[in-house]
């Protein structure tokens, strides 16, 4: 699982330079580092941490179809792409937190 965790660091790494893709690349590592949470907390955090702020603050493909969206849309769904794929990483990391606390859980029962 070390491995894993490595992998998902390198994507979330590659993820800030690649232009469009980039956003579905973090998703993509953000799962690979949820997989591998348990084993590797650490390593794990900080890919889901990269990619957290790689959505939120360096992807301006989210905000170009965000702005297609609101033009569709309307002034309603202002905001809801980029906080669906803002929620993909948190949702990630608070499952992969919780998972590496039940996991010392056991340790310690054990």
């Amino acid at each position: 699982m070390r491995a894993l965790s490595i992998v998902a660091v390198v994507l979330a790494g590659i993820s800030f330079i690649i232009p469009v893709v980039g956003v579905f690349t973090a998703i993509f590592a953000s799962v690979l580092a949820l997989v591998s949470f348990r084993s590797q907390a650490t390593l794990s955090g900080i890919a889901i941490g990269l990619n957290l702020i790689n959505t939120a603050f360096f992807s301006p493909s989210l905000l170009l179809a965000e702005a297609g969206n609101m033009m569709e849309n309307g002034e309603s769904a202002v905001g809801s792409i980029y906080w669906a794929y803002i929620g993909i990483h948190v949702g990630a990391l608070i499952i992969g937190g919780a998972l590496a606390y039940f996991k010392k859980g056991e340790e310690i029962s054990s």
